[in-house]
């Protein structure tokens, strides 16, 4: 089977891990299908791509979009008489490559999937979308064959967003973790300072960061064995401001950014993983912390609660920052008593790359065998 996936979001030179958790859906397909992935690339650079895939690049130097979708059709044309008629055509996230791969599904006949894991439509956010781009989701998901999310939250929240969404087949695809690389952390006893480790962007209107620096201020006066450990894609001089001003410089480090391998370590040396966001889909750091067998303390936004339970997870308010300090501070005494092994086995079963895997053959093939143009619009 030759899946033809065309990606919203992809590596460019100022953010090369752009889209990284799109790579690691298409991984996980593994030799199931034949991946080839059809997108433009900027001169000059080569993107990491997922080893089983194959990029098959489009020439295109404008954003005219006639010019665009005949640059795409061209390629395409190409790509059939190199691969042979492809199978399914997927879209990873709608904007903003939603309307090219509409109208190759349809100049070709050939299926089309949507899979999404933008916040956009979520209702904080929803009253931001553009009318463009209101005409371009609605036109998407109205030719869509199959439509899957991260989360059975974002395809409700899809569906309010594009009524025309909750028509269609729906399907939660989870996102994928390296089970391999996560693996179970050391079940030997930890010496020194206890830790906490929080991975974001730092953007603080989703992930609240200053909300958990005022959390850590107010439970350094109540104690100090702990240390909290920041990997962030970005920095954020507020933040960093904050933690010189009140002296927090020996109990909060920012890291920078680290690669797959240093956060797994990092997860693996720490008691708890910490996620105070105000917003979410399905974060691949609490699955992460999950494959490890650390246990979190999040809020029960998005599709968080669907995949925490009282064996992985302490669920504190968004934005209630005295109950995080509550929280924390019953951490730091009690994270030894979760079972980093049963945390580990119910990671396995929801994010594992042969799971997801499994279930995207499982799609392509269900709508292979159902696929019926003439009744689309």
């Amino acid at each position: 089977m030759l899946i033809v996936h065309i990606p919203s979001w992809f590596p460019i030179p100022e953010k090369p891990l752009n889209g990284n958790f799109i790579s690691r859906h298409i991984e996980s397909l593994g030799d199931r299908v034949q991946s080839v992935i059809l997108h433009h690339v900027h001169p000059g650079f080569t993107p990491t791509l997922p080893q089983n895939a194959t990029l098959f690049p489009v020439e295109v130097s404008t954003a005219n979009k006639l010019k665009l979708f005949n640059a795409y059709s061209s390629a395409f044309k190409q790509l059939i008489k190199a691969y042979g008629r492809p199978d399914i055509i997927h879209l990873h996230v709608v904007l903003p490559m939603g309307p090219v791969a509409v109208r190759l599904s349809r100049q070709f006949r050939i299926p089309l999937i949507v899979s999404e894991h933008w916040t956009g439509y979520l209702p904080m956010n929803r009253p931001k979308l553009s009318l463009s781009e209101r005409i371009i989701l609605r036109h998407t998901f109205r030719h869509a064959n199959h439509i899957t999310a991260v989360s059975q939250d974002l395809l409700n929240n899809i569906a309010a967003t594009v009524p025309a969404a909750a028509k269609k087949p729906q399907t939660v695809v989870g996102n994928v973790v390296d089970t391999n690389l996560f693996g179970l952390k050391d079940s030997l006893q930890q010496t020194g300072k206890k830790q906490i480790l929080h991975v974001s962007t730092l953007e603080n209107d989703a992930k609240n960061i200053m909300g958990i620096l005022r959390a850590v201020d107010a439970l350094k006066k109540q104690r100090d064995d702990f240390e909290l450990n920041i990997v962030h894609d970005f920095r954020n001089i507020l933040a960093e401001t904050f933690v010189r001003e009140r002296g927090l410089e020996s109990i909060v480090h920012f890291l920078g950014r680290k690669s797959s391998g240093e956060i797994a370590g990092l997860l693996q040396q720490a008691d708890f993983f910490l996620l105070f966001s105000n917003y979410e889909n399905q974060p691949c750091v609490l699955l992460e912390s999950f494959s490890t067998g650390t246990p979190v303390v999040t809020t029960p936004v998005g599709g968080i609660l669907e995949i925490t339970n009282e064996n992985n997870a302490v669920i504190v308010t968004p934005k209630d920052e005295v109950q995080l300090v509550e929280k924390l501070d019953y951490m730091l005494d009690k994270s030894k008593q979760f079972n980093s092994e049963i945390i580990r086995k119910q990671a396995e079963e929801i994010c594992s790359p042969d799971v997801i895997g499994n279930k995207w053959t499982e799609i392509y093939r269900n709508v292979v065998e159902t696929q019926n143009f003439a009744s689309l619009p």
